[in-house]
């Protein structure tokens, strides 16, 4: 039996939802001591934050970024869009430009459209668009493997996502990368099995989850630590006692001693030893964050109400006391939901869109205020895309979509990957009468770019993204996609293992 294997048929997920686990080890790692073969990137001395943003229930990413070109023997992309979309289209005066867009083709297929707009309510991302800290992936989504048309998608000779208009497997399998399997770990987990070593503390997790339980922060040796946006050092764990409690600090000590007297107990099993060892670390780790969290700094940014804009300004304070905390390498994960919209579509994204839209705005300004906006990189995931035609109120499961990335080092002002045309007719790409298109550009190859500039190796490319090698090869310099910057900074020369699937 391999150690994935006894984990996993150790009930390790089961025993996460007890009350003594979940309050004491999730700021840690559980599986940690049960020792990981993993490789190592060299521990890095500089910060850097990886911020995940889900949008669960498949956000219609075809009404957030719109093609709006009208030029008679030319680009046409409005009018084929609006054509298509019919009582779904956004009129083509309510949209918002972005400035001289630049969409090349990706992997041979060609960019459809030249000019673009956002949704009507997106005036955050359409500016830092224009300012060139956000960019757009256009058709990205969930691939095994390169699929090239329509005439391969439906051969039979490809391997496919399970459960390709499934909320579950699709809302699972952007957070894993490997859509072939419904038991994989995290992207953010395996990065953080990489990386965590360069923190001070070890006993604090580097991956914070907003949303409690994920798949994308799910190691080998990593888990998440959940907190809420009430970002407080008495909301970090333990509760503190009362302050009306004039001896406090002697009732604390005793918890603690009771603690330390019940997990010295030495156990025969190895799981409860396991166990016993990451809970009486985590005492010392609550300690150590919320003496952090008091040195969180007064900041100007302003913030919307919404819980979105509460769990990204919470995220921002986190960030703010990075020091205090020893930390290098941090990933944060949001889930913001509500998208399933297959009736009242429109409105449902006049409500929603603007959310996101002020929320990533607001994080961006307060990164610029903390001096670190290029150190932390945000992006956007959901299920899937929407079908491009209505169903008479809204629209339906589909493929691949478009999402966003912004930041100081995103080379923005660009639509990356390969806008498809809106022609179902044509489109070789569109495997649907409904207008359902074949990513262009896979989970692995956003990934893979986004880990080589957190720092990881390419010789451990293949341990966060165990399909990269269908995609990718690496070379020195040579990016999966193009759109972070590394600002100058040499990538070794190293090869690419060849067989990724080995994972």
């Amino acid at each position: 039996m391999n150690r994935r294997d006894f984990i996993k048929q150790s009930g390790c997920a089961a025993m996460g939802t007890t009350t003594l686990l979940s309050t004491l080890t999730n700021l840690t790692t559980f599986n940690g001591a049960l020792g990981a073969d993993i490789a190592k990137s060299a521990p890095p001395s500089d910060y850097k934050a990886l911020v995940c943003i889900l949008l669960a229930g498949g956000i219609d990413s075809y009404n957030t970024l719109v093609p709006m070109g009208n030029t008679p023997g030319g680009d046409n992309g409005y009018n084929e869009y609006s054509a298509l979309r019919t009582d779904l289209a956004i009129d083509r005066n309510q949209l918002l430009a972005l400035n001289n867009p630049q969409c090349s083709s990706f992997r041979g297929i060609p960019c459809q459209y030249g000019a673009f707009g956002v949704h009507p309510t997106m005036t955050g991302m359409r500016d830092l668009f224009n300012t060139g800290k956000v960019a757009f992936m256009a058709n990205i989504g969930t691939l095994v493997e390169p699929i090239m048309n329509k005439t391969e998608y439906q051969s039979g000779l490809k391997k496919l996502p399970l459960g390709i208009y499934s909320h579950s497997d699709q809302i699972m399998q952007w957070q894993t990368s490997v859509p072939q399997s419904r038991d994989a770990l995290g992207v953010g987990g395996r990065l953080a099995d990489l990386l965590h070593a360069s923190n001070t503390y070890q006993e604090i997790s580097m991956n914070f989850s907003l949303s409690g339980k994920n798949a994308f922060q799910r190691g080998q040796t990593i888990t998440e630590y959940s907190i809420s946006n009430n970002i407080d050092p008495n909301n970090v764990g333990f509760q503190a006692l009362p302050s009306w409690w004039s001896n406090s600090g002697y009732l604390t000590q005793v918890r603690d001693n009771a603690i330390d007297s019940l997990v010295s107990k030495t156990y025969a099993n190895l799981l409860q030893k396991t166990y016993s060892t990451a809970t009486k670390n985590s005492t010392a780790a609550f300690d150590i964050f919320k003496q952090a969290l008091t040195k969180v700094p007064s900041m100007s940014t302003a913030f919307g109400t919404d819980e979105l804009s509460r769990n990204m300004q919470a995220i921002a304070k986190v960030i703010s006391v990075r020091e205090f905390l020893g930390t290098k390498r941090q990933i944060f994960f949001v889930t913001y939901g509500g998208w399933d919209m297959h009736s009242n579509l429109l409105t449902g994204m006049n409500q929603r869109v603007p959310v996101v839209s002020q929320a990533l705005k607001s994080f961006y300004d307060a990164t610029v205020e903390l001096g670190i906006a290029d150190k932390v990189t945000t992006f956007t995931i959901s299920d899937f895309a929407r079908t491009v035609t209505s169903n008479g109120q809204g629209s339906d499961h589909a493929w691949g979509g478009n999402t966003i990335v912004m930041g100081g080092s995103v080379n923005g002002g660009k639509i990356y990957g390969s806008y498809p045309k809106m022609d179902v007719a044509t489109y070789n790409r569109n495997i649907s009468f409904r207008g359902n298109f074949i990513p262009a550009v896979s989970t692995d190859e956003f990934y893979a770019e986004l880990a080589l500039w957190y720092g990881v190796s390419p010789n451990d490319l293949c341990y966060v993204l165990p399909n990269l090698g269908n995609f990718y090869s690496y070379a020195a310099n040579q990016y999966p996609v193009g759109f972070m910057n590394f600002n100058g900074t040499a990538i070794s020369n190293e090869d690419l293992p060849p067989n990724c699937l080995s994972y």
